[in-house]
């Protein structure tokens, strides 16, 4: 490491020393008075607490796995960015938004690599989509304004529309992201009503166990939260499972039959169709009977429903809503 770097680190992390925690208690909201597009400075309360963002951001990191969407549908292309998977960068969704920029892009798995960020000089750390304790977060805080998920919600379990709102608010864009949400949430009600037996099916999207079983997502979750979104609920036999907190529901193959319902959607990370195919209690399902089972690949569709933004949902209403409606007519 260069003595121009080791200063950058050493100077950052001697900072922690000073740095108050104001951001020690939760917020009571994570949504904040929104400002008029442009206006500096703002404030964005979070699980951590409050952070002020004193001029708009010029060199933006975003560590949350997909909190680089809403940036790039803000107009706002990240210095460095934290990929889903083996992706080398955004998905296709939102790939020309990059307008020819390669953002730097840190590892998907494994601790944040804090020399990195010390070295970007970032004026604003996006972290919402991501696991940050309160430690990491006063360590991020040293380097430049961050910003977590909002208080009341899990790790990774933020909604589509509180990250975008955040996101706008930190980047001087508040009227802009509401004007995103409302467009895509509006996308989602029109694909809703061209399908209105969505309104009384029930559903859900799946990974298959590698060890047996399968793994339903749960309404935590953002594939769960894109099939409650076009109205189509858990199956009965899995809704007392669902308990607001886990992202998926651990089914053994004794459970198999739980997933009984009017369509599935199977994420296939390899060898799906034939481990569907091969298994006699999933083949005894009536979903399984009628053929009302979607397979789609995990990349990139499965990364896709995973995202759930206000790039990806257009995306998703058009690969994965039609290949649902085929099955439920």
């Amino acid at each position: 490491m260069s003595r121009t770097r080791r200063r950058a680190v050493a100077g950052a992390l001697s900072t922690l020393l000073l740095v108050l925690t104001a951001c020690g208690t939760s917020a009571e909201s994570s949504r904040d008075e929104p400002s008029a597009d442009g206006a500096f400075p703002v404030t964005v309360t979070h699980a951590h607490g409050a952070t002020e963002i004193p001029t708009r951001p010029q060199r933006v990191v975003a560590l949350g796995y997909t909190d680089v969407d809403p940036l790039l549908a803000l107009g706002v292309v990240p210095v460095a960015m934290r990929p889903w998977s083996k992706m080398d960068g955004p998905g296709s969704w939102a790939r020309d938004r990059l307008n020819g920029a390669k953002p730097y892009l840190f590892t998907t798995k494994g601790d944040v690599d804090l020399e990195k960020i010390a070295e970007l000089q970032p004026d604003l750390i996006v972290a919402i989509n991501a696991e940050i304790d309160a430690s990491l977060y006063s360590r991020l805080s040293a380097f430049a304004p961050t910003i977590v998920r909002p208080t009341g919600f899990a790790d990774y379990g933020t909604p589509w529309q509180d990250a975008t709102r955040m996101i706008g608010a930190a980047v001087g864009k508040p009227q802009e992201a509401e004007q995103l949400i409302t467009a895509t949430q509006a996308r989602i009600d029109e694909v809703a009503a061209a399908h209105p037996r969505f309104a009384t099916a029930t559903g859900a999207v799946v990974l298959i166990n590698p060890k047996g079983g399968y793994w339903p997502y749960a309404r935590n979750d953002a594939r769960g939260q894109f099939l409650t979104g076009l109205g189509i609920q858990l199956p009965p036999g899995l809704q007392p499972l669902d308990d607001g907190k886990k992202f998926h529901l651990e089914l053994s193959p004794e459970q198999t039959s739980l997933l009984d319902s009017d369509v599935l959607v199977v994420i296939d990370q390899g060898d799906g169709k034939q481990r569907l195919a091969s298994d006699p209690l999933f083949q005894t399902l009536e979903v399984a009977k009628r053929g009302h089972v979607v397979v789609v690949p995990f990349e990139e569709t499965g990364i896709a429903l995973a995202h759930n933004t206000v790039l990806s949902i257009p995306h998703t209403l058009d690969t994965v809503v039609p290949l649902i409606a085929e099955k439920l007519g």
